[in-house]
């Protein structure tokens, strides 16, 4: 073994192996696309008792 005292790093999200689910840089980036498309759009503010 080469390193015996390291933990493997096996990303379940992308597959890649210099990093963890936590620091995967596209499980970031695709969280935040998704973040951006839930936003809903300003909507047109209703003011009270104008009709």
């Amino acid at each position: 073994m080469l390193h015996p005292n390291k933990p493997a790093k096996c990303c379940s999200y992308c597959g890649g192996r210099d990093h963890d689910f936590e620091e995967c840089p596209k499980r970031k980036a695709d969280a935040e696309k998704e973040e951006v498309a839930r936003e809903p759009e300003p909507a047109a503010r209703a003011e009270p008792g104008v009709n």
